[in-house]
Order: C-alpha cells, then structure tokens, then sequence
C-alpha cells in the first residue's frame, strides 16, 4: 500500500513544533512492512510530500508529546482530515490516537474518516493497516475483530484495543521522512529556556503512578526499551541534525539501574536533554548523574502546593516539590514545573494561593486547567453526573462536561490562569523575550 501518515495543526504550534516521535515510529513498521510511506506534516508543510497519490491516509488526533492531555477539540483533526481529503479524494482515511481509543464511535463520526483504529497510536497504525490490508472492512477496527467485516458504529462503544507490538518488532523511526531539523522544544542556554531545535526520545512507556486526572496512553505499566536501542535512536537524531533532546518518559529515572545505564552512555556524546518526573523520583535520584549525562532541565509534575489533599492519588507535598526543585537547581539543571488548575477540593486554588506560590516558587512553570478527559478515572467518576446522570456519548458532550466542570468550580480559574500567565516564571514569558 501507498500510506501518507497525517499530522494536523494545533494551537502549541505558537510555542514549538516537537518530533512526532509516534508517527515516526510507525512509519518506520509500515515501511519495513514493504509499505511505500510519506509523512505530511502539516505543522510545517503546507502541502503534502511529492509522489504517488497515497492509497491511505492516517490522521493522527494527538502525537506522543500531546497524547497525555490530548485535546478535548477535534476541530484541528477535522480540519486536517478535510485538507488532506481535498489532495486526496479517492484514498481510505483512518484515525489513530487516543480520542478513537476512548470514544471510537464518536471519533468516527465527528472525523467523518473511514476507519479508526483503537490502541496505543503507533501500535494501532501496523495493527490497523495489516487489517485493512487483510480485507477488513469494519469502520472500527481493534482487536479480535472478526475478518468478515463486522461493522461496529455505536457511539460510545469500548471495544479491546490492539494489542501493542513487541519491542522486537518495530524498526528504527523512519526520521528521514520529515525535517528533522526543523523540529523545536523549549532548550537550555545558559540557564534560560528558549525555542530551539530538538528532537524526542522515549525510552521507558507507561507510568506505574495512579493520579486520577491523568491520561496514560501508554498504560500503567513500566515498559522500557533496551539501552541499546535507546542510544541508537539517540544517535540517529545527533546524525540529524539535533544536539538537544526532550525525554518523553513520564518518570524519568523511577528505575535507577536502567536510567543510570542511560545516563552512564550519555556522557560523552555532546548531548544536551530534558526530561519529566515526579518530586519524590528526584528526591531519590543521583541527579548529578543526570546532568554529568546533559541534563540541563527536568519537568517536575507539581500540579498544586495542596495536591496531596485534593483526592486525585497524587500524594506529594508541597515540601516535597520545594524541595525536589532547589535539589535539581543545585545540580545545574533548570526545574520546570507543571501547574494544573481547578483539581478537585483543591485548598490552594479554591483560597487563590496558588497564584502567589507559582509565583514564588524558584523554576519556571507551564499551567493547564483541568480536562476531565475519557481513559482518566476522574471522568469515570464524575462525568455521568454532569452529564444529566449518562455517560457522554459524543465530544460534544465531553466538552460540555468539562464546561460544566468549570462553571461550578467555587473559584475564578479563568481569572487565577490570567495572573498566573503574567508572572515573569511562566514558561511561555520567557519564551517569547527569548524568541
């Protein structure tokens, strides 16, 4: 097959344009599959590769960096889908990500694609082409799927994900196929964070932690890859082009003989990185070790300063994030900190002291109002009461539950996020006097 993976525009494009490490991944299945496969990126191609008319396009809904809090809007997808329909009007389309996971028979319809494929995205994209190449016909397509074409389209539907490949089984990330180059996150120099290019690594899926607003797309389960092929795919961004690299990992350095291997093999080779982990990882961690290896910043979940009260399993308290950023500062390594507003019961955001703790609290920090996004045990506890006693069967509903959400909450959370984005911490500050 001629296969064209999609990727749409979103509104993080403003900020920086980071490698769709996912996509890559599955495209380099696909093509050692025997599939001729192009990647369109439409965050930075106006217009799709040179070549044959793709006999299949797949639109991704949300890329790895943007699949842990994916967008509650399919507007973007849609607008992609019909972009590429318009190049493209006799090709099959299917949607990968975590929406057509959660809500298949809801993706579909408000994608209008033909086919999505449920599992974790680059998994789902093989899974999914191999049946369509078998002959399935189904608009849905997941595991255990019957070959005679069974057509499963009820809205809301849950149907067993594919499986996810064995490490073994997928090939290098077929880089080559987009400018590599051109890809950017935020970079460190000389102590400040700024757009730069970067490329992406994510050496060990899942996270074994139970916060129940967050969405795992790859599972609850530690799943690392070897060392060596770590560092290959590390190699192969150097050779690219990229001297700096963003860890997606969600617990960076939770196994310490693994990432201290990492990080053993890191130095040397000219590297800056980032990464994401949790206070109490870092408490625990040999963090020169990290920044030895060029580490030279590190995401800390925080959330809020009362977190460990709200209920939502997150059991950090607000010495420990202190405490976890001034050891992370002492190391070299700038901390970053993620701030999420409206958790639940939330003390400090409900008595406004969130704002004057972002604002004293010695990293930079990025913020996020509260989704209550499906594939979270948050949303399976209180979406069907926000949404008249149902589960809701539609995007449409799911956004209004959030709405709802926010509409009740006893604080102004659009007026505390107005402050928090004028403190001369928050990240997207910096960024912009740096660009």
């Amino acid at each position: 097959m001629r296969i064209c993976l999609v990727i749409p525009t979103n509104r993080f494009d403003r900020y920086f344009i980071q490698v769709p490490l996912d996509v890559l991944t599955a495209a380099g299945r696909l093509r050692a599959d025997g599939h001729t496969v192009t990647v369109w990126d439409q965050r930075l191609q106006d217009a799709p590769p040179d070549g044959e008319a793709p006999d299949l396009l797949v639109v991704s809904t949300a890329i790895a960096d943007r699949a842990q809090c994916y967008p509650l809007d399919l507007d973007p997808v849609r607008a992609a889908v019909d972009r590429a329909r318009q190049h493209f009007p006799t090709a099959r389309t299917m949607a990968v990500g975590p929406h057509g996971t959660q809500l298949p028979g809801a993706t579909l319809i408000e994608l209008a694609v033909d086919h999505v494929a449920v599992g974790e995205a680059d998994s789902a994209t093989v899974h999914g082409v191999r049946g369509l190449e078998a002959g399935i016909t189904a608009p849905v397509l997941y595991a255990d799927l019957p070959t005679a074409g069974t057509a499963l389209t009820v809205v809301g539907n849950s149907p067993r994900p594919y499986p996810n490949l064995d490490p073994d089984e997928w090939a290098m990330p077929a880089y080559d196929l987009v400018p590599l180059e051109r890809y950017t996150a935020e970079v460190i120099v000389d102590g400040i964070p700024q757009p730069g290019p970067c490329g992406m690594v994510l050496a060990a899926r899942g996270c074994t932690y139970g916060c129940t607003f967050c969405h795992l797309p790859f599972g609850a389960r530690m799943r690392p890859q070897s060392v060596d092929r770590v560092l290959a795919e590390v190699d192969a961004q150097q050779r690219g082009g990229l001297e700096f690299l963003f860890f997606l990992d969600y617990v960076f350095g939770i196994t310490k003989g693994f990432y201290g291997e990492i990080c053993d093999r890191l130095k040397g080779r000219g590297i800056g990185w980032m990464g994401q982990t949790r206070a109490e990882i870092v408490l625990k961690s040999d963090v020169r070790q990290w920044a030895e290896a060029g580490c030279q910043g590190m995401w800390l979940g925080a959330e809020s300063p009362s977190v460990a009260g709200t209920g939502v399993h997150k059991r950090v308290t607000e010495r420990q994030i202190r405490d976890a950023v001034l050891k992370l500062k002492d190391a070299g390594i700038a901390p970053f900190a993620f701030v999420l507003l409206g958790l639940p019961d939330d003390d400090a955001c409900m008595s406004d002291w969130l704002v004057d703790w972002a604002a004293d609290i010695p990293a930079w920090f990025g913020i996020n109002q509260l989704f209550l996004r499906p594939g979270t045990p948050l949303y399976d506890q209180l979406a069907a009461g926000l949404n008249g006693g149902t589960p809701p069967a539609s995007w449409e509903e799911v956004r209004e539950v959030t709405r709802r959400y926010r509409e009740r909450y006893p604080a102004d959370l659009d007026d505390q996020e107005r402050r928090l984005t004028a403190l001369p911490n928050f990240l997207a500050n910096a960024l912009a006097v740096a660009g």
